[in-house]
């Protein structure tokens, strides 16, 4: 059963309006008519190359898919029949599309040097993917896939200010706006935003202070707010928030992270928890400590800091948001504990669960909420957890070792944010 994108209408009559009126802004919301499906199977990839899909109405590994080495971030259509996997390894160039019905592989795309984040538009059109380092011009690419042929529409080479290795990370990840015609993506070598307008492919550029990570859209499709990862307690991490009603993206607000007692700073991910109310800003800590443990809480509309906590999880770096909006699930890059925290309790840790054998990874949650589907990056399990008891309820052996990556059902603009049930 389709579940609708209720939760981005709220302003869509406004915003058509103004896109009619004043031409190429980037403002949008989300449209009534997108039917966003949850399939019942779980995909978790694995950067040994493999995708196992997981039949969660009998927690069995049903097929196991050959994608890529480094294949650990993906995007599922909105109606839940395919998903895109990038080969993000040293000398992989590929992207995987996984057909769900079938349990196959129905296509293989060259898309350049080590395709780190496959993301399927809102209205499931198109696919941006970002090579996550150089191609052979020495400029970022951003590639386009159309889904309805599993073709490139378009290789779009974007030149940065200095030269890099062949291996160097200089992209991170995507999101779109919320009509599918403009695509965010980031240009590390140069801090800056980089948007794409699909219409024509013309590209604003934005300077941020530091390294950008994460662009996300706001609810209301006014807004992008950018993590930027920072640099050190002077230049912090933070977010930097764009306003889109303008065709030239400037700047409406940054909030910088708060810190306290962490000396080791670098500013991971971010999203709006499902009311939209909060935007969550994780600092993971920089190079191989990964000790980073806050998790800062701002007022989406205000734009200040209303709360932040110290977690048992350590390099925090994604905040998983549960169906129903109440919980989310923290996840990371320095241990093997998952703290989850209750929105409704003024914004409290309320269990610190240790799950696994390595860091914590990724979560997809059924539909209903009742159970997450966690991985873990070092023994390259899942690990199937019941919401209401906060404990693990059952191991389903997957990779078997050392790479666990993302697990993905249902179609997200980013990792951490889902389509709200209205049915």
């Amino acid at each position: 059963m389709a579940t609708k994108l209720s939760r981005f209408t709220n302003a869509i009559t406004l915003v058509g309006a103004c896109l009619l009126a004043a031409g190429p802004e980037h403002a949008s919301a989300g449209d009534d008519n997108i039917d966003v499906t949850f399939p019942s199977e779980i995909i978790h990839l694995h950067s040994t190359g493999h995708a196992f899909i997981v039949d969660s109405l009998t927690d069995t590994v049903v097929a196991d898919l050959p994608t890529g080495l480094g294949g650990t971030l993906g995007s599922t259509t909105p109606d839940g029949s395919k998903v895109y996997v990038g080969a993000a390894a040293p000398g992989e160039t590929q992207v995987t599309v996984l057909d769900l019905k079938s349990r196959s592989v129905v296509a293989t795309l060259q898309t350049g040097n080590r395709p780190k984040h496959p993301l399927v538009s809102p209205d499931g059109s198109m696919v941006i993917v970002n090579n996550w380092s150089v191609g052979n011009d020495g400029s970022i690419h951003f590639v386009f896939i159309e889904t309805a042929t599993d073709s490139i529409i378009k290789d779009l080479s974007v030149p940065i200010g200095s030269s890099v290795g062949v291996n160097d990370v200089i992209t991170m990840h995507n999101s779109w706006s919320w009509d599918s015609r403009y695509a965010y993506g980031v240009d590390r070598v140069d801090n800056q935003l980089v948007a794409i307008d699909t219409r024509d492919w013309s590209i604003v550029e934005v300077d941020l202070p530091s390294k950008p990570h994460y662009p996300v859209v706001s609810p209301d499709g006014k807004e992008l707010w950018v993590v930027v990862e920072g640099v050190d307690l002077t230049n912090r991490p933070g977010i930097v928030v764009l306003d889109l009603t303008d065709p030239s993206l400037p700047v409406k607000a940054t909030m910088d992270s708060p810190l306290i007692g962490e000396a080791v700073v670098e500013g991971h991910h971010g999203n709006f928890t499902q009311d939209g109310k909060y935007f969550m800003l994780l600092n993971r800590g920089g190079g191989s400590t990964k000790i980073g443990r806050e998790v800062a809480f701002f007022d989406a509309k205000k734009k200040t800091l209303v709360r932040r906590i110290t977690t048992a999880s350590s390099g925090v770096g994604h905040a998983y948001n549960s169906p129903d909006g109440r919980h989310v699930m923290v996840t990371n890059y320095g241990n093997n504990v998952i703290t989850i925290i209750d929105l409704k309790k003024k914004i409290n840790p309320v269990a610190d669960v240790e799950i696994g054998t390595g860091r914590m990874g990724h979560v997809a949650f059924t539909k209903n909420g009742r159970y997450g589907y966690i991985s873990n990056a070092a023994d390259g399990n899942l690990f199937k957890f019941d919401m209401k008891k906060f404990e693990v309820v059952k191991e389903i052996v997957t990779g078997g070792g050392p790479g666990g990556g993302q697990v993905l059902n249902v179609w997200t603009n980013v990792f951490e944010e889902l389509p709200v049930n209205d049915d």
